[in-house]
């Protein structure tokens, strides 16, 4: 049997990265491939956030030890630094050493992040490494940068668009297409597809962290638009935590647009194995980001057998292009496809939403993604 190691850059609060670390570690361990799997990140972790989801599962983390915070270590770093070392070498040196407890390497990262190339150049290079980037990122990666990469078995994207860019752009051949596999898939699972009736008044809903890059201001003036413009009465209930300023401009908006009494903030976050407790609440669930990776709340709702609405961004036209409404280039587009779905009879508003879980369930699913996983892994 292996061991594992899952690197992810940051564990202390709960968010997409920190919960597919979390997961992925959960899927690797349930695997029965490997005799050990552990996680580690560089800042520190909050071991607590997931106590839940790891459960009684022999999932151990560390972080950097002390020692490489010494004033000496740190000069000598600056030192090699200074001479156009791409990696910190104290690192380098503890990576050696730690590595020999590992039989293969998955690291969770993103474009710009440079905190796995020490644990790379410490890694043996005869054994296996995976990246999985967990921004959607159209951005060409330094050439400096680019040596890192091709030193990996293989780099994971969500979707053929960013592979094709990866390819193309960065010039690298060891570009594989893998989904996110999500923490709360039995529960969501269980819930009951929606039923609609004629006389339904339709709630959206967001769950997630409450920041600007979510660009929840679009979903208030679509809640806005249908009112005022339509004539159509609707509701929007939001979930989550997030940066009190942008929360108070976020009511301001409901109040200056007149739908105060149709916006509901619930300023609290939600344990990942209790995620149905939302979707349970909604009937349509909402991706306005203005830049994704996935998103995970997407694929639980889908695994809940809501509705979606949302924008082109992350993996989102790669997981619904196939359905109506779901994927939408504009503000504009977005309301229309709202429009149009409150104005479909029941029984075609119903058939959507079992299409989209029937879909889940056969090419979404975490049996599907964590299968596909594995042979990445090569396992």
């Amino acid at each position: 049997m292996k061991n594992i190691l899952v690197c992810t850059p940051y564990f202390n609060s709960v968010g997409g990265t920190e919960l597919e670390a979390v997961y992925t570690a959960v899927f690797l361990f349930d695997s029965n491939k490997f005799k050990k799997v552990t996680i580690f990140t560089p800042i520190g972790f909050n071991k607590e956030l997931f106590n839940q989801v790891i459960g009684s599962r022999d999932i151990t983390f560390f972080t950097y030890p002390k020692i490489l915070s010494n004033p000496l270590i740190l000069y000598l770093d600056r030192f090699f630094l200074k001479l156009k070392l791409n990696y910190s070498f104290s690192e380098y040196l503890y990576w050696k050493y730690k590595s020999l407890f590992f039989s293969s390497l998955y690291i969770l990262s993103y474009p710009r992040s440079k905190y796995f190339f020490s644990i790379l150049k410490g890694f043996a290079r005869r054994k296996k490494s995976t990246t999985k980037i967990t921004m959607y990122h159209f951005e060409a990666i330094k050439k400096s940068d680019k040596l890192f990469y091709k030193m990996l078995n293989s780099i994971i994207v969500f979707n053929k668009k960013q592979s094709e860019f990866w390819r193309e752009k960065n010039k690298l051949d060891n570009i594989c297409v893998n989904d996110i596999i999500i923490p709360n898939e039995k529960n969501l699972l269980k819930i009951n597809v929606l039923k609609f009736n004629e006389n339904k008044i339709l709630k959206f809903g967001f769950l997630g962290r409450i920041a600007k890059e979510k660009n929840i201001e679009s979903m208030i003036k679509l809640i806005a638009y249908l009112y005022h413009k339509e004539n159509l009465i609707t509701s929007l209930y939001i979930q989550g935590t997030g940066e009190e300023n942008y929360i108070e401009s976020l009511n301001e908006l409901a109040k200056k647009l007149n739908v105060t009494d149709f916006v509901t903030f619930k300023n609290k976050v939600i344990s990942p194995l209790n995620t149905h407790f939302f979707y349970e609440k909604i009937d349509v669930f909402l991706v306005t980001s203005l830049h994704e990776g996935g998103p995970i709340t997407a694929l639980e709702a889908a695994a809940a057998g809501r509705m979606i609405l949302g924008y082109d961004v992350g993996a989102m036209y790669d997981r619904f292009n196939s359905f109506p409404l779901i994927v939408n280039e504009s503000f504009e587009d977005l309301c229309m496809s709202a429009v149009k779905f409150i104005k479909l009879k029941s029984e075609e508003k119903n058939n959507i939403v079992l299409d989209i879980n029937k879909y889940y369930k056969k090419k979404l699913s975490n049996y599907y993604k964590g299968n596909e996983l594995l042979k990445i892994l090569k396992l």
